[in-house]
């Protein structure tokens, strides 16, 4: 599917003035690898937000999360800028670029760790490939702005919101409304998909609420809120929980 997504209001607001944001989409897309020394159990791709890079996470402290906990986890920080998604290429990008080749590895799992735009694109290509990802921890994800959010919410939840069919994507809104809608199949478990952890800053003032309706449809062992706005120390204090308390752990470690 051709996901698309623009530079609405609210990514403005959050990510004005990043330089990264709009350089050009390349082919093969970039990427930054940390490979288990030895035979991996899992692969673990990262996304990146709005103006971030794929070497922000190693410097950002998330390899070395991850590291430190002795798991046999290959590791692969995609160069996953905003520009893919401009152009509603980042799922196609990911898939022959990134999944593709590390097929041949043949891991026992593959986990998506995404944050806020990297987070929406955890979803997108969890969503068009259900099967080959096992499980995704998005980070303060992205998933459009407020009336949306600010509906389901008032109909009671994801559980109870009256979802439309299968939404045909041809904007941005479509976007947003057909991962809703699969969101809800998904947590309802009438559609296949991967574990879905959520993990955000409580005092995030843009992103908080949408990702607050998405928590109240998961159990509470797959949400992680934790003080902090929309920042790294915010998505790293969530990410350690993760990693201490998940089936991610249980499946990856030696």
């Amino acid at each position: 599917m051709k996901w698309l997504v623009s530079v609405g209001t609210v990514l403005a607001l959050l990510f004005s003035g990043c330089a990264t944001m709009m350089m050009p989409p390349v082919s093969p897309m970039v990427e930054v690898d940390d490979d288990f020394k030895g035979r991996a159990k899992c692969l673990v791709v990262f996304l990146p937000g709005v103006g971030d890079t794929a070497t922000d996470f190693e410097e950002k402290g998330f390899v070395d999360s991850i590291r430190d906990r002795g798991l046999s986890v290959d590791l692969i920080s995609a160069q996953a800028t905003y520009s893919y998604y401009a152009k509603g290429t980042v799922v196609e990008r990911l898939g022959e670029d990134v999944f593709q080749p590390a097929k041949a590895r043949r891991y026992r799992e593959t986990w998506l760790i995404g944050l806020s735009m990297g987070g929406l694109g955890t979803l997108m290509y969890s969503h068009d490939h259900p099967k080959e990802i096992t499980g995704v921890l998005a980070l303060a994800p992205f998933l459009g702005v407020h009336p949306v959010a600010a509906k389901i919410r008032a109909e009671g939840g994801l559980a109870k919101w009256k979802a439309p069919e299968k939404v045909e994507v041809k904007d941005e809104d479509t976007t947003i409304l057909e991962l809703w809608r699969w969101l809800q199949a998904l947590t309802a478990g009438k559609e296949k998909g991967p574990k879905l952890y959520l993990g955000w800053g409580t005092e995030d003032e843009i992103l908080s609420e949408s990702n607050e309706v998405l928590a109240m449809a998961l159990p509470m062992k797959r949400k992680f809120p934790v003080p902090g706005g929309h920042k790294w120390t915010a998505w790293k204090q969530a990410l350690d929980q993760f990693l201490d308390d998940s089936d991610f752990r249980k499946g990856c470690g030696r």
